[in-house]
């Protein structure tokens, strides 16, 4: 079983460094957040199950940020290999708390869960987390649409599968 790995926002930024530097700069470079899609342990999938279970789910409402779904992104990466090499941001449109995204999540897929809004004090995260971490696609790299679009396209994806 895989185990994921708990890092210090130092650790995070030392790994990221040290990842740019073994890239060079004949590379590209894509930075995204919140990511999210039909496949592999993540917020969507996580919140679907919980939904299923539970009629109420206690989420962090004090961190902002950009779900960005993977289809999304893995159609403009290829848009990022045509510009010159470099690092490039590429992250949905719009933005929310995790809260926000849970609520989504539940509504689109039609459950009736209630979302309990909590801080991040209150979820007792092992390292603390930015408050605001919105990525927007930038340095003329590809505009992803909505990331409200993404989610329905996403529970559509696992919908058929």
């Amino acid at each position: 079983m895989v185990e994921r790995l708990r890092l210090r926002r130092d650790e995070v930024v030392a790994l990221r460094r040290v990842g740019l530097a073994v890239a060079g700069d004949q590379a590209w470079v894509v930075r995204t957040s919140w990511l999210f899609g039909w496949t592999s342990r993540n917020f969507v999938r996580s919140i679907l199950r919980l939904a299923a279970e539970r009629d109420e789910l206690a989420v962090v409402d004090d961190q902002i940020g950009c779900p960005t779904y993977t289809g999304h992104l893995a159609h403009a990466t290829r848009g990022v290999l045509e510009l010159p090499y470099g690092t490039y941001h590429v992250a949905a449109a719009g933005e929310c708390s995790w809260a926000q995204f849970a609520e989504a999540i539940i509504d689109e897929a039609g459950l009736h869960t209630r979302v309990r809004r909590i801080s991040s004090a209150e979820y007792g995260l092992p390292a603390p987390r930015p408050a605001y971490s919105v990525l927007r696609s930038e340095r003329g790299a590809p505009e992803l649409p909505h990331w409200r679009d993404g989610l329905r396209e996403c529970l559509a994806r696992l919908a058929s599968v």
